[in-house]
Order: structure tokens, then sequence, then C-alpha cells
């Protein structure tokens, strides 16, 4: 076997259940067999994974396993993998995890192209929660002093690196650390890197959650006087590295956060006294050597309660703030246009913490959904719950605010609140529900396009969003109904992609009605009789409704019109019409009703039923390929005679008498594509 192109280094200490996928997914790698180097070390296994490991091994060329005593962490294993390493490129696989059958080409194709020396590959999570938002385009290269991509949300050590760059620089795991042992080595390796690659656009790397509760993290991490020296190792070279100044505070905000303060999250509840003490020692030195303002300000408020309290030496502070967080959020205070939690030490006059260590950036946590949608005595009914997190009722407003497309003028409607629902999401539940009525009146929205958004207000601050519909919910469908002016047809409906609430008022021209399919019927006398019931959301307040069914013909434009007989219903209108055929020129007829309710008028194509015949030669109502209904009366003619019947033809002379005139058949033929065309 010649030289690798890449080693894959497997830790293994007890993961016997997962090892053969996991060397399996090596194996199968599209890279040649004699390209890809397997070093797996069994790092004092009881359940078998040594032996396990043997028996994948055996016979393969390029598959060396390692036994050893175990040395209480994966740092020892990787860097025994390191040493023995030969090929170009080194690639650190979990025992736990797999990879696609074309990680390893696409990643060492994409340090070779850009000569990069560490590439990061795109993960997938199995049972785990993966960013997805991290990297999502790939990028050819790049370094740590660049904001994007944040190559920092990734300090783990699952990637492809050049082994000459590790060598160099002699970079190597601590060892005998049970966690955060891996994130030192990727953060040297980014910094003394000249090129970074972010391979996005591939699943590379199965990132698999053990279920068993055996796991470094599951088990509380590692131990204070173990973890934080290295912690503060990795905040010391960052600052090293790094002068004052937004990449020192983009790099060390990152380690403020997920390795200091999360030392705090619910875990810490279960440390003993003198666990807690060691942690609440070693972030006090950190937070000491390099928390600043700028650092702390883009923190949540609970880290900056932490940061506050242990550097002012308020321990029994960090221990009712960690008690509070593990529990429940803190409440909202809004105090005119900003927002507190209020954890403990809020506003104690004692304490004298400024307020700006507690207050929320951003947007307040909110939650909204649409979870019902009807007709009802003439308006449209939105039902719905849009709430702040932490904030009582009491303290917020809502609205439903209407915008039209494109510009921007709004309709606004007050929620009133009613019972909580019982059905629906379960977070709507906990919240009074809202509904808003939308009258469609003189007083009503104007003609358009309409985007629906629910508006919170809780004094001087406002969260906005789009109206999204739970699942379940569906439109109730268009209406005939009372409008300030234009088209009588209001529909509502959910906009494609998150489905949110829109309306559409008015109508547009050639959009069918809100009807049944129209039953045409043929009379002997030559009459068309047209019968259909019109969705309606009219007010019961004597308001005057009329219809006429029409006939337009296609071509010509020339209209038929007949007043319609209307049963007027609680929601809807029962409409019947016969239309006059006799002496009606030839081709198509278009049919549509209009629609008459108070002082608008508006014209809406008539739906046909699905057994009505497509478009065709024949004489009658057909289905047209939009569903609507039209009639097709009689066939063309030219003067008194039907084109394909009562002609004669000469082969002779090449032409055809048509009644009295004779013309040449090319002509003919030319004539019969034309009146086809236009039928």
């Amino acid at each position: 076997m010649g030289t690798p192109k890449v080693s894959v280094i497997v830790p293994v200490h007890n993961g016997r259940s997962t090892l053969e996928r996991t060397i399996r997914s090596v194996l199968d790698q599209s890279l040649p067999p004699d390209q890809v180097e397997i070093i797996a070390v069994d790092d004092g296994s009881t359940d078998g994974s040594g032996e396990e490991l043997d028996r994948l091994a055996a016979g393969r060329r390029g598959f060396t396993v390692v036994h050893q005593e175990a040395s209480g962490g994966p740092g020892r294993p990787r860097n025994v993998g390191i040493e023995r390493a030969t090929g170009e490129y080194v690639f650190f696989l979990d025992a736990d995890d797999h990879l696609a059958p074309e990680a390893l080409e696409r990643c060492c194709a994409m340090a070779d192209a850009n000569e990069t020396d560490v590439v990061v590959p795109k993960y997938v999570g199995v049972g785990r929660k993966v960013n997805p938002y991290l990297f999502r385009e790939t990028v050819e290269s790049t370094t740590i002093y660049d904001a994007v991509p944040n190559l920092y949300g990734s300090i783990t050590a699952l990637k492809l690196y050049r082994r000459g760059l590790l060598d160099r620089h002699h970079i190597r795991f601590p060892e005998g650390m049970l966690s955060g042992e891996d994130q030192i080595f990727a953060v040297r390796a980014y910094f003394e890197a000249k090129g970074v690659s972010v391979l996005a656009d591939y699943d590379c790397y199965y990132w698999v959650e053990r279920n068993d509760g055996t796991s470094a993290l599951q088990r509380g991490g590692a131990p204070a006087e173990t973890y934080f020296p290295e912690i503060k190792r990795l905040m010391a070279f960052v600052a090293e590295r790094t002068g004052p100044g937004p990449v020192r505070d983009r790099l060390l905000r990152r380690h403020f956060a997920i390795e200091v303060f999360s030392r705090f999250d619910p875990r810490y509840q279960a440390f003993s006294e003198d666990e807690r003490r060691a942690t609440r020692d070693a972030a006090r030195e950190l937070a000491g050597a390099w928390s600043n303002p700028e650092i702390m300000a883009a923190l949540s408020p609970y880290s900056r309660v932490l940061d506050h309290a242990l550097r002012h030496g308020l321990d029994d502070l960090v221990d009712e703030a960690a008690r509070r967080h593990a529990v429940d959020p803190p409440p909202i205070v809004v105090d005119g246009d900003r927002a507190y939690l209020a954890y403990p030490g809020f506003r104690d006059p004692e304490l004298a913490i400024p307020d700006d260590v507690f207050e929320v950036h951003g947007p307040l946590g909110w939650r909204r959904r649409l979870t019902g949608l009807e007709w009802r005595d003439g308006r449209l009914l939105v039902r719905g719950y849009a709430f702040v997190d932490g904030v009582g009722d009491g303290e917020q407003s809502e609205e439903l605010v209407l915008r039209r497309r494109p510009d921007g003028a709004e309709y606004r409607i007050p929620f009133r609140r009613a019972t909580p629902s019982t059905e629906g999401p379960a977070e709507g539940r906990k919240n009074p529900e809202l509904v808003a009525e939308i009258d469609f009146g003189a007083a009503g929205p104007a003609p358009g396009r309409w985007d629906a958004w629910v508006v919170v207000t809780i004094q001087r601050l406002t969260h906005e969003g789009r109206l999204v519909a739970a699942q379940g919910v569906r439109s109730p469908g268009g209406r005939i109904a009372m409008v300030r002016t234009g088209r009588p047809l209001v529909t509502p409906y959910l906009t494609s992609g998150i489905g949110a609430l829109a309306l559409h008022v008015g109508g547009r021209g050639g959009q069918p009605a809100p009807a049944e399919p129209a039953e045409p019927a043929r009379r002997p006398s030559g009459t068309l009789r047209l019968e259909t019931v019109l969705a309606t959301a009219l007010p019961d307040d004597g308001t005057a409704v009329s219809v006429r069914a029409l006939l337009r013909h296609r071509e010509t434009g020339e209209t038929r019109a007949a007043e319609a007989t209307v049963e007027r219903r609680p929601e809807s209108l029962d409409v019947s019409a016969e239309l006059d055929l006799q002496g009606a020129r030839r081709g198509i007829w278009d049919a549509s009703y209009e629609v008459t309710a108070g002082s608008a008028t508006g014209e809406f194509r008539a739906p046909a039923g699905a057994d009505l015949p497509s478009a065709g030669r024949r004489s009658g109502p057909f289905r047209t390929v939009r569903g609507n209904l039209s009639v097709r009366v009689g066939t063309a003619r030219i003067g008194t005679a039907r084109i394909g019947a009562a002609r004669t033809g000469s082969a002779r002379t090449g032409t055809t008498r048509i009644g009295s005139v004779r013309i040449g058949n090319a002509a003919v033929s030319r004539i019969r594509r034309l009146v086809r065309k236009r039928a």
C-alpha cells in the first residue's frame, strides 16, 4: 500500500454497538481503498469493542487497531492516531458517528483545489440538533479572522486536517479530559491554517447522539478542576493571537456563552457544593481577565447576571439566579420602550445592579397563530392567539392589521379576547383566544390584496408578524359580500409557503364566481336555463341584491343577458335564469353572472360541472380548460353553406361548389383550417 490520501482516526471507548456502522462507512468510501487508512484506537474498552475492531480489521490492509489502557478521554487515543498516521490528510471520526459515501473524496478535493489546511464538512444531526444556519453555503477559502462564515460556530475536531499543519505546529489534543479536549485543537488549527474551506453542499458527517446516557456531556461533562484550565488556556491563546477589538470580542464572546456560562445550566443544580464552588471560582477568574461591556452586550441577560455577580463576589446571587434559570425563565418587566428579565437581584436597592444587566436586547420571545377562519353574519371572523412569553395578559394589547400590496395602506381591527380554546396548538390553550371581525361594508378595507399581520403592544414596545395558520386551518373560500366599492367579492386565502392569512377584496377580472357549478339545460324553445347557488356573506339588513346571467360572444363581445330569479338564504343565493339563444351568432359564448349588492357590481365567470364535455366541435355547453362554462352555438358557415357538407367537388378542375359559388379546393382547405382555429 502506497502513501494514502487520508488517515481516518477513530478513538473508541465502549462503543461496540455502533462500531460496524462507523467502520463500514469508511470502508465504503468512494475514494479507492488504497487511498484511505483507518487507525482505530481502543482506549481500554470493557464491552468487547477491542475484539470487534480486531474482527473488522482482519485481513484488511491499511486498517490498524491499537489497544491501550483507558486514558480518561479521547485526547490520548487521537494523539496516538496522529503519530501513526501516514496520510496527506487526517480526518477524526467518533465511534458513534458515520460518514456519507463521498465525504472523504469531496473533503480532500476541496483542500487540494484551494490549498487549504482545514475542511469543515457539513454535519447532519441524528437524534441531536445541529444548527442548520451555521454553514449554509460552500466557501472555498476563509480564515478565522472573517466573521462570515462563522468558523467559530464549530470548534469540534471532527474535520479534515492537513497532516503537515498538525506536525509543523505540533498541534495535539490535551489528554485525560472527559470533554472539551477538542476545542483548543480545532482553534489552534484555525489560527495556524493558511486557509479553511467549508463544504456545505453535501451531507458529509452524521453526528449521532447516544441514547444510553453514557456520553461525557450526558454525565455532566468534565469536572471543573480539569475542564476550566483548558478553557483558560484556550481563551488565553485567543487573546494572545488577537489584539483588543471586534475580532477578539467576537471569539471570546463564544467562549463565555458556550464554554463558561453554560456550566451554570440546569446541570449546575446537580453539582456537589465543592464542584459548584470550583465552577464559580474558575468562571470568576475568566470573567475578571477577559470580560468587557462589548462582549457582554450581545449575550443573554442570564449571562450578564452571572458575569456581574461573579465579578462582584455575589455567589449567593449566582446560585439563586441559576435555580430560577433551571426551572422557568423569570417574568418580563416592560418599562416604556425597554424590557427586562427580572432575575433575582433586579432593582434590588441593596445590590444596586444596573438595569442594563437585565435588559433584553432585540425582540422578546412571542408566539402567534391563526386557529380559525369563518364567515358569520356578513363578516369574516379571524381567530387566533398572540402573546409575549413572560408578560401578563393585562399588560399587552393586540390588533389585526391588514396591509395592502403594494402601497402599504393599513386597515386595523382590534382583537377582542375570548375564553382560551380547547383545540389547536397546546401553546394557544393557555392564553385567551383572540377574535377579530372584519366588516367589508362602507367603512371596510378598499379593493386590493391585503396581508394579515398581528401586532402586540406592551407600553411602547411593539411586536408584529404575519398571522400564520396552525395545522388543519383552511380558508372558508370566497363570498359575495358587501364591499366599499368595486366588485362585491371577498376571498380569504393562505399564502403558499408559510400559510399566512391574506385577503383579496373586490376580486379580479375573469375570476370565477363563488358558486356551485352551473347546471345548464337546453330548452326546445331555444333558451338556455342556468341554475346555481352563490355563496354569500351578506348582512341581514334588507340590502338589495340582484343577479343577471350573461352570455358574451368570445370574438365580437356581443352580450345576451337575462334577469335571474333570486331566492335569498342566510349564506347563499339560489339563482336561476333563462337566456334566449334564438338567432344567436355562431361561435363560443362565455357564461357569467353579474352580481349587484348594494352599490357594488361585479361580473364573475360561471363555473362548470366536471361532467360537462371539454371544448369540441359539437354545439352546446362545455367546460373550458379553466373550469368555466361556455356554450358553442351552431357551426361556422360561409354564406349559407356549411363547410364539410352540402358541397360538390370536381377533381378535374380542382374546385368546389358551395351553393352557387365555385372556389378552389386549396382555398376551401384554408378556410376550413381558419374556421377550426377561430372555433
